[in-house]
Order: C-alpha cells, then sequence, then structure tokens
C-alpha cells in the first residue's frame, strides 16, 4: 500500500495533534535534524518538540541518534522521520479504528438511549432511570431516542475500513508475492 499525503497526515494528526504536523513537515525527506535547531524554527520549546517526538517514536515512526555536546556536556539528539513505517502505521490505526466502531455499534444496538430535547445528555435506558427521566443540566423531560441514524452511520463507516483494511492487505500479499 502506498499512503497518500492526505493519509499520512491524518495518521499524524491522529498520533501527535495539530502541533505535530510542523514537525513531521520539518523532518520529511530530511535526516539527523538537530532537535534544538529544529525547535527554533519551528517556535518551540525543546520539551514541546520532544513530547511531539517521543509520540512519533511509540509508532517507531522516527529514529534518533544522540551526541554529547563537549562544552555543555548535554546530549543532543538527531533526529529522522522513517518514511517506510507510515504504511504500516496507516494500517494499524485503521484497525484500531475499526475495533472502536465495533465495539460501539455493539453498545448501540444493546441498549436503548435517552436523549435531552435540549441535547444536553444522552443516557442509557439505566441511567435515565436513576435520574428519574429528567435530565440534570436543564430540568426538561428525557425522550426516547431513535438511533437508526447512528446505527446506520456505524456500519456505513465500519463498511469502509473494512474494505480499506482489505484492499491494503490484499496490496501487501502481492507485494510480498
Amino acid at each position: 500500500m502506498k499512503t497518500t499525503q492526505k493519509q499520512l497526515e491524518d495518521m499524524i494528526l491522529a498520533i501527535g495533534g495539530e502541533e505535530a504536523l510542523p514537525v513531521y513537515k520539518a523532518l520529511h525527506g530530511k535526516e539527523n535534524v538537530n532537535e534544538f535547531l529544529l525547535a527554533a524554527k519551528l517556535k518551540m520549546t525543546i520539551n514541546q518538540l520532544r513530547n511531539t517526538l517521543y509520540k512519533f517514536d511509540a509508532y517507531n515512526l522516527v529514529s534518533s541518534t544522540r551526541k554529547k555536546d563537549r562544552k555543555k556536556g548535554w546530549y543532543i539528539y538527531f533526529w529522522t522521520f522513517n518514511e517506510g513505517r507510515a504504511d504500516e502505521v496507516v494500517l494499524r490505526l485503521k484497525r484500531e479504528k475499526l475495533e472502536l466502531l465495533r465495539k460501539q455499534l455493539e453498545r448501540e444496538e444493546s441498549h436503548q438511549f435517552y436523549l435531552c430535547p435540549s441535547k444536553d445528555i444522552r443516557t442509557t435506558l439505566e441511567n435515565a432511570m436513576e435520574m428519574e427521566f429528567i435530565c440534570p443540566e436543564c430540568g426538561q423531560l428525557l425522550a426516547l431516542e431513535d438511533n437508526g441514524r447512528n446505527l446506520n452511520r456505524i456500519k456505513k463507516d465500519i463498511w469502509t475500513l473494512e474494505k480499506e483494511i482489505g484492499d491494503t492487505s490484499a496490496e501487501a500479499e502481492e507485494v510480498a508475492a
């Protein structure tokens, strides 16, 4: 599977949030980038930068080498983004999202939900009974929700992810053969 730029950026955002995208773009296509120079270029503190890089490292998306600064005695890390791991991580995140959607579908199918008319809360029958079907936020009567629309959306999302994962698995098998 060849990851598109959009998929790659979505993965970066999912792993590290908004502040991770500039870090990725600064590292993209470069090797052994000095972390202090990178932090200065991105106008981040070294701790903010390292926090983002450690999030990448949790998925093996970056590698580093460290050298000791002879004058200060500190260690300086030089970071490289591992482009080859991106495909695997995108697939891994899709599988994790698929598992979450399946659990959400199971929950939606096995419970009745009650909704505040002002949409302050959405709760299960059991919790609604404990609250005597009164919204604790606004005091309005909770109404039974028709979650058919949610079920259809979740099923559609599951089908889409299964198709994407299936396509990528087939591509991976073709490349391996």
